[in-house]
């Protein structure tokens, strides 16, 4: 996950090589910087062969990104290139794909004046985290977690994202959180839904004046050092400034943190993106845009990280979508399958045992992906249907009747709606091959 920082560290190490490669993804998800050192490699021939009408374009985007000294060196390169109408068409294929009013128009987050943020998944059921009694007493500190909700409302997938003093209350909170219930999310046809990266906070504060004095002065000393490394682009550092501004662990103006997730998000960094992509959906923080959410979802699953590549999968098999694409969501969900994501390796047997796509439809892929995520959730309803559908079709009628009235009867228990795996039982294998891809594949 090279951000500008370690791309510099390369530059100064030699690495031309590295560095032109990470400074072009940099460039290319519109960071200024990035471009500017392009620029220069391409004019100097570092890491890349030396291409003065490349470097003529590259600084040309840099002015376009109100670079500070790009201009300059653009106006100098201009006395220099070979042709100078090459030059301009060098970068107005480069300003079609990079330009800033391209960038503004996919990327950009607008911020929205309202502390209103739509409540993404509703708790009914919450717990406390219980501190040892010396712990609260002595000390004040914060920790900060994400996680997600399955289809039955309970919580998967915590993880520390940030916490102060480093793993004061860790364990107890995130203890806590593993404990919380949600009422279970529900698409528009009636099937179980997720709800990823939600984020909450715990904070202490010690009973004694003087401990509370001392983690006030320490945090704003660490508050200054991240800050300082966010400021010489390092991605990391600035979704952790964000997300302290963003929790109030820190004063912040309003909506501040969002221009920090901004920042280490065209840095590279795919947790900030992602709060990107929840920011255009919901309106947490900034103006909804559809197409800035897929932009950033886009961006984020090209890091291969399984859970943007889960996430992306889903849009692109949303049925009233622009972006309905079912050949990308099977791709993306194998890649995430490979990475042992369980939520893609569950929606990837179904895909492949339910789609009316026959280049995509595979059974026995179906099976051996719908076993290998058994082992991780052995009642799942879903992949008990995926089993039963496909050994039905197979041939194996009663093993796979049996299957899907256990689906039916897991999804029960779980309080999932049971329409779905009534149908299945009811319709048999006829009923399996003509409805397949719509009782179970629409979002």
């Amino acid at each position: 996950m090279a951000d500008f920082s370690s791309a510099k560290k390369d530059l100064q190490s030699s690495n031309f090589e590295t560095a032109a490669k990470e400074f072009s993804k940099l460039a290319q998800r519109g960071h200024m910087n990035a471009q500017f050192e392009l620029a220069q490699m391409y004019e100097k021939g570092l890491g890349v062969e030396k291409d003065i009408t490349k470097a003529y374009a590259w600084y040309l985007i840099a002015v376009d990104f109100n670079h500070p000294e790009a201009k300059e060196k653009y106006r100098a390169l201009r006395r220099t290139i070979p042709s100078r109408k090459e030059g301009k068409n060098a970068y107005k294929e480069l300003k079609n794909l990079y330009g800033n009013k391209q960038h503004q128009a996919l990327y950009f987050p607008v911020l929205k004046r309202s502390k209103f943020f739509p409540e993404r998944a509703k708790i009914v059921n919450r717990v406390e985290p219980e501190y040892p009694e010396d712990l609260v007493s002595l000390n004040s500190a914060w920790v900060s977690i994400s996680y997600n909700v399955n289809e039955s409302g309970l919580v998967e997938g915590s993880r520390i994202l940030a916490s102060f003093p480093k793993g004061a209350l860790d364990e107890y909170a995130l203890a806590a959180v593993n404990q919380w219930q949600y009422k279970p999310q529900v698409k528009r046809n009636g099937e179980p839904d997720r709800v990823h990266d939600l984020i909450t906070t715990f904070k202490i504060k010690s009973q004694s004046t003087r401990n509370h004095k001392q983690y006030k002065k320490q945090l704003a000393q660490y508050t200054e050092k991240l800050k300082a490394l966010a400021l010489k682009g390092n991605g990391y550092a600035q979704a952790r400034f964000a997300l302290m501004l963003e929790q109030e662990v820190i004063d912040s103006s309003e909506n501040e943190h969002i221009s920090w997730y901004y920042k280490a998000a065209v840095n590279g960094n795919y947790d900030a993106q992602l709060r990107l992509v929840h920011c255009f959906e919901n309106g947490e923080g900034c103006q909804p845009s559809e197409d800035k959410s897929h932009a950033w979802l886009v961006k984020a699953s090209e890091t291969e990280n399984a859970r943007a590549q889960f996430q992306l999968a889903r849009t692109y098999l949303n049925y009233e979508s622009v972006h309905y694409n079912i050949e990308k969501a099977a791709e993306l969900l194998k890649s995430a399958t490979l990475h042992e994501y369980l939520p893609a390796i569950v929606e990837y047997s179904k895909l492949l045992a339910f789609s009316d796509e026959k280049h995509i439809r595979d059974i026995k892929s179906a099976v051996k992906y719908a076993e290998l995520a058994r082992s991780l959730d052995a009642t799942n309803p879903t992949l008990l249907s995926v089993l039963g559908a496909a050994y039905s079709e197979m041939g194996r009628v009663q093993q796979g009747d049996e299957l899907l009235r256990q689906a039916y009867e897991e999804a029960k228990k779980r309080n999932w709606p049971t329409e779905n795996y009534l149908n299945l039982i009811e319709g048999g294998e006829a009923a399996m091959m003509a409805n397949g891809a719509s009782l179970l594949l629409n979002p």
